[in-house]
């Protein structure tokens, strides 16, 4: 199956995205398939992508492009020291990372996304009343 991208970057950019464009394609994929764990895989199931779920992409890449270059930068706090060890970690560790980023997309995404019912048909909550093929 094909990978299909819920926004571009130039969608991304208009909304506040700040990531170089050679670091999206890479950062939006990882985004996405967080977002598609959280919401069920029902994304795919909407007529048009939701405008909240680009906003959340948008943040969520921004926050990994963000979260990558502290690593990267070995930003660290010592924590402890003696003369016979040294004990280093993380500002914020990569569980802490990704829990902020679930706890931030569950804040704004709608709840027809990521309503635990196991039988919620996107499809059908989205459909309009007046459009209903069996009443015509």
């Amino acid at each position: 199956m094909a990978f299909t991208s819920y926004i571009s970057y130039l969608e991304y950019e208009q909304l506040g995205g700040k990531v170089p464009e050679e670091s999206f394609n890479v950062l939006e994929r990882k985004a996405q398939r967080l977002l598609d764990y959280i919401t069920f895989d029902r994304i795919p199931e909407c007529p048009e992508i939701p405008d909240e779920v680009k906003e959340v992409l948008t943040e969520l890449v921004n926050r990994e492009y963000s979260f990558d270059q502290q690593v990267e930068a070995g930003d660290t706090i010592e924590s402890y020291a003696n003369s016979v060890e040294k004990l280093t970690y993380r500002v914020k560790s990569e569980d802490e990372h990704n829990d902020e980023m679930v706890k931030y997309a569950m804040k704004i995404l709608p709840d027809y996304l990521t309503a635990r019912s196991v039988k919620f048909d996107v499809k059908k909550y989205l459909q309009p009343e007046n459009n209903d093929p069996e009443q015509a």
